[in-house]
């Protein structure tokens, strides 16, 4: 996501960008591993629903 180190509200929107494809991460960027939480070899919705859980501390990014 934007390598800052935190998982943040930002890096969910950059996630569902991705997802929505108003984004382009190559498979096997940093990036696209990155925002493929669930690792289902597709960044979806679903993904930035994880992220942004996690940025609330809804979700603990450590099990991903």
């Amino acid at each position: 996501m934007d390598d800052d180190g935190f998982v943040t509200a930002a890096d969910a929107r950059l996630a569902l960008r991705r997802a929505v494809e108003l984004e382009t991460y190559p498979k096997g960027s940093r990036a696209y591993v990155a925002c493929n939480v669930n690792r289902d070899d597709a960044v979806t919705a679903a993904d930035a629903r994880s992220i942004l859980r996690a940025a609330v501390a809804l979700e603990d990014p450590a099990l991903w």
